[in-house]
C-alpha cells in the first residue's frame, strides 16, 4: 500500500511540476546552430511592430546561440500578430531573409532551431529551420 501511494505522489509531482514548466515558459524559445566552418556574423531577429530589431552575437564554427524572444516585452503597443524573421546582409550590402516562425501573437509560445549548413563566397547562408508554436 505504501508503494503505491507513494509511486501516486510521484506521479502527481511530476505531473504538476511539467505542467508548471510549460505554462511557465513565456515566448520564443529559439537555437542557432552554426556548422559552417567559419565565424558567423551579422544576424539579427525582426518582426513588425517589434521596438527594435535583436542583434545576434558572433556565433563560432560548431557553436550555437539560444535565446527567448517574449513579445509581450519586445513589441510596441500597436503589435497584434507578425512572422520572426531573420535577416542578415550579404559581403555585397543584400538583404537575406528568412522566415523563422510564420505567424504569432503575444501570448503564444514556441521554439524554432535554425541550423546554418553552408555560406557560398559571396555570404549567402543555406538554412534550415523547424518551428513549432503554440497559443498556450
Amino acid at each position: 500500500m505504501k508503494k503505491i501511494l507513494a509511486v501516486m505522489v510521484v506521479i502527481v509531482v511530476g505531473i504538476v511540476g511539467f505542467s508548471g514548466y510549460i505554462l511557465a515558459k513565456e515566448g520564443l524559445e529559439i537555437e542557432v546552430k552554426n556548422q559552417t566552418n567559419k565565424e558567423i556574423s551579422g544576424l539579427y531577429f525582426t518582426y513588425d511592430k517589434i521596438k527594435s530589431n535583436i542583434k545576434i552575437p558572433s556565433i563560432a564554427s560548431g557553436k550555437k546561440y539560444t535565446l527567448n524572444i517574449n513579445p509581450n516585452e519586445n513589441s510596441n503597443d500597436d503589435f497584434n500578430e507578425a512572422a520572426l524573421k531573420l535577416e542578415y546582409r550579404d559581403n555585397k550590402g543584400q538583404l537575406h531573409t528568412e522566415h523563422v516562425i510564420g505567424y504569432f501573437e503575444k501570448g503564444y509560445t514556441g521554439e524554432a532551431v535554425i541550423t546554418i549548413k553552408s555560406e557560398d563566397k559571396n555570404g549567402k547562408l543555406y538554412i534550415d529551420v523547424t518551428d513549432q508554436t503554440s497559443l498556450y
